[in-house]
């Protein structure tokens, strides 16, 4: 496998849009290409965006112009940043990008994506990924990041040598670029626990209408984010993970260094009136609570809760 040159980030949010810009400030704008329908290219070609005070140096493509330059040269990350409901279409679209040594990364929030993306690209292509302790944020044209946090990379199968190629491949490539990472030993483990954190803070700051600042005070918004996050860790258990209430306290304490005036995604969806991923969140912990005879009674709240504010956009 050839070094990584070319990455292509697919989803231009807060997050693909701060991945974007650190990939840029190493690689420059030939080296970095976002990439979307011809409607969101336009705009983005309209006005650059701006990540911490600089331009993003990144060249904007439609998925047409990105497949054409992909038949002559391959790109070496496809790194999915769309919303969950939206990764359907972005696969399809982005389907002719993703070559027999390309590396597909998912930084979406969750534990099923990578699952669907393997489901079309296989196992070989997809690493699994937890992007963490980030607290990005983008309104228009500007993405503002006091911490880029960390990526989590792992495989699905330790044992396998191409699997284990594919990320030797990915982390050397991010070293070169400075992009902080970690591999655990149980990537399984650190999907479950980034779980942990996003089904408390986001529904907890949707429902209660607050930064972080809402939930790092005593009161009932911050109780409600701990039981919702207490119920997942015991799904886990359930489900074979072995996860802990130090598990718990370990996210909690990465919550509470979060910047107070910062906003999780799911927080930003509804003030933007867009649909939220309340399904990978409660919905995901309240099937597998039922499935597994675990009760979920927070998460149920919190599920009725945001789906009625949906309901009134």
């Amino acid at each position: 496998m050839n070094e990584v040159k070319r990455v292509a980030v697919v989803g231009f949010g807060s997050l693909g849009a701060m991945y974007a810009g650190c990939f840029g400030r190493a690689m420059g704008a030939d080296g970095v290409f976002v990439v979307a329908d011809g409607a969101r290219t336009a705009v983005y070609r309209s006005e650059p965006t701006v990540f911490n005070g600089e331009p993003i140096a990144a060249t904007y493509l439609t998925y047409e112009e990105a497949a054409e330059q992909a038949r002559e040269t391959p790109f070496d990350v496809v790194l999915y940043a769309v919303k969950y409901g939206a990764l359907e279409e972005a696969m399809t679209q982005s389907a002719p990008l993703v070559g027999p040594d390309t590396a597909v990364i998912s930084v979406l929030n969750g534990i099923t994506s990578e699952e669907v993306l393997a489901e079309r690209f296989g196992w070989d292509r997809v690493l699994l990924c937890v992007a963490q302790q980030m607290d990005s944020r983008k309104v228009g044209f500007t993405v503002t990041a006091g911490c880029v946090g960390v990526m989590a990379l792992g495989v699905r199968d330790a044992d396998d040598p191409i699997q284990q190629a594919n990320l030797a491949r990915v982390t050397a490539w991010l070293d070169a670029i400075e992009q902080p990472y970690i591999c655990p030993e149980d990537i399984q483990h650190q999907l479950w626990g980034k779980l942990i954190c996003n089904v408390g803070v986001n529904q907890a700051c949707a429902v209660y209408d607050c930064c972080f600042d809402g939930i790092h005070e005593e009161g009932e918004a911050r109780q409600a984010m701990i039981g919702a996050m207490n119920e997942v860790a015991a799904v886990g258990q359930a489900c074979g993970i072995n996860l802990t209430d130090a598990d718990v306290a370990y996210w909690l304490d990465i919550i509470d260094h979060l910047n107070p005036a910062g906003l999780p995604s799911l927080r930003q969806d509804v003030l933007a009136r867009r649909p939220t991923e309340v399904e990978l969140f409660s919905g995901t912990i309240n099937r597998l609570g039922a499935a597994h005879g675990v009760p979920t009674p927070v998460n149920e709240r919190f599920y009725a809760a945001i789906k009625d504010i949906e309901s009134r956009y």
